[in-house]
């Protein structure tokens, strides 16, 4: 199987509650972004109809000097969208970056060339990715949860777009954030990915991700902890 067949035909769906309002908010914009250009498309055909034989007996066009309602209109309407857009903006991006420091699970992640390595401290499990295996992130839904992000050699970037987030990791320093997993439970192979360009083999950087039942969590964390006890 090539990598490009690996490849997602589509965006996942949001497996986040910060993703469901990343959502909300591209609809918003989206909507907004349409009402303004079919405003602007209606403006323009009433002028052209409107004006089309603006000329009187002189053959010059009428002279409209200044129009200083309209001069206002169009210079307060745009600068309110722009910075309701831009409040909008700013509260749900320090929503996103606040870290929940009493997350019910705590992720660590570690990127190399040209892998994954995904721990889970509580329980001392870990899932590492190889050459010929492609590691899986395992999350329980309806949970809140933690990312320590760290790589050991050059930057990487953690991006899954069901989260519609992403975040750099940098060679001795640890990054993190915070996520609500939603109720939606599945498998999305090949849904995760480096998204920073780290190298000759960076495509080979992709991860599955599997969210569970809470209970189906618990049971998957008890299996990789006895085949580890259990060892090759």
């Amino acid at each position: 199987m090539t990598v490009l067949a690996q490849l997602p035909t589509q965006i996942p769906p949001s497996l986040t509650e910060q993703a469901d309002d990343i959502d909300r908010i591209w609809s918003g914009f989206v909507l907004i972004a349409l009402g303004v250009a079919a405003l602007v498309a209606v403006l323009l055909i009433i002028v052209l109809l409107r004006f089309r034989r603006g000329k009187d007996d002189t053959g010059i066009p009428r002279q409209v000097h200044e129009n200083l309602r309209m001069e206002i209109a169009y210079v307060l309407v745009p600068l309110l969208v722009v910075a309701g857009l831009f409040a909008v903006t700013f509260v749900s991006v320090e929503a996103i970056d606040d870290v929940d420091e009493d997350a019910e699970l705590v992720v660590d992640v570690l990127g190399f060339q040209w892998q994954w390595q995904f721990a889970y401290p509580a329980s001392g499990v870990s899932v590492i990715g190889t050459d010929d295996e492609t590691p899986e992130l395992v999350l329980p839904a309806d949970t809140s949860v933690r990312f320590d992000l760290t790589s050991i050699d050059v930057i990487h970037s953690f991006w899954i777009p069901g989260f519609r987030f992403k975040r750099d990791l940098f060679p001795g320093q640890t990054t993190s954030f915070s996520v609500d997993v939603g109720p939606r439970t599945g498998e999305f192979p090949y849904s995760g990915v480096c998204a920073e360009f780290c190298g000759l083999d960076h495509h080979k950087m992709q991860f599955s991700v599997r969210v569970v039942t809470p209970e189906e969590f618990e049971q998957w964390l008890q299996e990789q902890a006895d085949a580890t006890e259990d060892g090759p």
